[in-house]
């Protein structure tokens, strides 16, 4: 017989029970299908390099456990110190008003609007950096920019009057990009673009 029948026929009784314990490990079916097959990969290494398993089910499950802990330990990450953290931005007591204005900020105005209104109004960018830096002509710039501040005073009037707009916004705006308010309110808050 080949040894990967062997194998199959010494480990065929204790799949059910290994699977149920990859997916208890895992918690997904997706992770499980993937830690199973990598168990039952080095499984057959080890018995092709022995010619025997003892206790199968026990040695299948202490190659799934480490192998899911080699998993998690990789996903962890990098630990940083306390230190460190607190001077991320988000730990900024103006962090939630900085991050709320960012949101409402892109509710009213495109990506490019938002950051062309950025660049020139906090971080002082020229019309010419602006231009250069989003490939696009100076003239486009000021258009935008005069719109961008247009539409934003609009919509703080309309909300201090508490009047709804009665014509619609023609413009249709993408939803709020969670990215780019996280890296606006990042760059806000250290300076740093």
């Amino acid at each position: 017989m080949q040894p990967w029948t062997d194998f199959e026929e010494d480990v065929k009784p204790h799949l059910p029970h290994v699977r149920a314990y990859c997916y208890y490990l895992t918690a997904s079916k997706w992770e499980s299908e993937d830690l199973m097959q990598e168990t039952l990969l080095r499984a057959f290494k080890h018995y092709r390099d022995t010619g025997k398993l003892r206790h199968p089910r026990s040695l299948l499950y202490k190659i799934a456990r480490n192998l899911h802990i080699d998993a998690h330990r990789r996903r962890r990450g990098v630990m940083v110190p306390i230190d460190e953290a607190l001077q991320q931005p988000h730990y900024d007591q103006n962090y939630a008003s900085v991050r709320g204005t960012l949101e409402w900020v892109t509710e009213h105005l495109s990506a490019r609007e938002m950051e062309m209104l950025l660049l020139a109004e906090v971080f002082d960018y020229s019309y010419q950096d602006i231009a250069e830096e989003l490939n696009c002509s100076i003239p486009a710039v000021k258009m935008v920019l005069h719109r961008s501040k247009l539409t934003l005073r609009e919509r703080v009037r309309a909300q201090e009057s508490g009047v709804k707009r009665k014509r619609p916004v023609r413009r249709k705006l993408s939803p709020p990009q969670p990215y780019a308010v996280d890296r606006w309110t990042t760059a806000l808050m250290t300076g740093e673009l």
